[in-house]
């Protein structure tokens, strides 16, 4: 093709058909620069088409982060639920002048149980550390992800340690000062100070546990939100 361009000027050059040469000139230039702007324009193509199967392919990676939280949330849930329930049924029986025996020799592990979670943020964590985060076209979707993950890590957690610090430094030790130990079901065990201390501490435990609850559900709500949003931003690019 060059050479079929070199061919064409010289043959115009030595007819001394300037106004056509230049024309002829105009032309080419215009025709080169089409062909840049089209490489360029293809290249720019091939570079979204890319883009968007990587940004597919780390929505896909976050939703598998987000059933593993799922799945660990709803199960803290129902672990909130039946501590609450056992330290209901606890404090009924320590209030029951009639009763002698407790009727569940682990009845004061509701005291003691613990709920933290760890969630699944290594696809987002990744995304952050590579600076690929701008992959994820969808703001709404990073938007909520911060915010899922912060309230989790800093609020949620928050809550967290004020009833582990509770629990372990002020429950844990008197109930191990219980006469007999505290898992020998025997109301008798107790004096009339770890009567009220316990009575105290379900109380305080149940407020904690509620706010810990509550917390969960939010994070289980805003996880299950964000998992819908993925998969609407996914389903119309299905190959």
């Amino acid at each position: 093709m060059p050479t079929l361009f070199r061919k064409i000027r010289k043959v115009l050059l030595s007819q001394n058909r300037f106004t056509k040469y230049l024309f002829y000139a105009i032309g080419e230039i215009v025709l080169v620069v089409i062909g840049i702007l089209l490489a360029l324009q293809i290249n720019t193509w091939n570079q979204e088409k890319n883009n968007k199967k990587e940004e597919r392919f780390y929505l896909k990676k976050l939703q598998v982060n987000l059933v593993q939280d799922t799945v660990h949330l709803s199960a803290r849930t129902r672990q909130l639920n039946y501590t609450l329930d056992s330290l209901n049924s606890l404090e009924a029986q320590l209030l029951d002048q009639n009763l002698k025996e407790f009727k569940n020799e682990n009845m004061f592990a509701g005291l003691i149980t613990l709920f933290r979670i760890q969630p699944q943020t290594s696809t987002f964590d990744n995304l952050i550390s590579t600076g690929k985060l701008e992959l994820i076209s969808n703001q709404s979707i990073i938007d909520s992800l911060f915010n899922y993950y912060n309230d989790i890590n800093n609020y949620t957690n928050q809550q967290l340690a004020a009833d582990e610090t509770y629990t372990r430094q002020t429950i844990g030790p008197r109930l191990l000062g219980i006469k007999g130990g505290m898992f020998n079901g025997l109301k008798s065990s107790l004096s009339k100070e770890d009567e009220i201390f316990i009575l105290n501490a379900i109380e305080l435990r149940k407020l904690l546990i509620n706010g810990i609850y509550q917390s969960y559900l939010t994070s289980l709500n805003r996880n299950r939100n964000i998992y819908k949003m993925i998969a609407s931003e996914i389903e119309p690019n299905i190959d």
